[in-house]
């Protein structure tokens, strides 16, 4: 899976956080969607990849519900840290 020309990871998270930035969806950028990407492991990452690149309706929203589930997942993540945080356990 290498849709840019190098960096390719670097890339696709930058360009999801830019996304997630300019949207008014993150706008402090404190959600980290690569956790979820990466939580719901490569094969999902892939297999919703394909499905978006298909550009079948199908495709296209198996891909927005694995994003989806990332960003959530990286909220759930955002939330422990805070919560942490307020602890004084970091």
């Amino acid at each position: 899976l290498r849709p840019f020309g190098s960096h390719n990871g670097l890339v696709a998270r930058t360009a999801e956080r830019i996304v997630l930035i300019g949207s008014g969806l993150d706008p402090k950028s404190i959600c980290p969607a690569e956790v979820g990407h990466a939580e719901q492991g490569r094969a999902a990452y892939v297999a919703a990849f394909e499905g978006y690149t298909a550009g079948t309706p199908e495709g296209m929203a198996a891909w927005i519900a694995h994003c989806g589930r990332s960003i959530e997942l990286g909220v759930r993540e955002s939330t422990a840290v805070c919560e942490a945080l307020q602890r004084g356990a970091a």
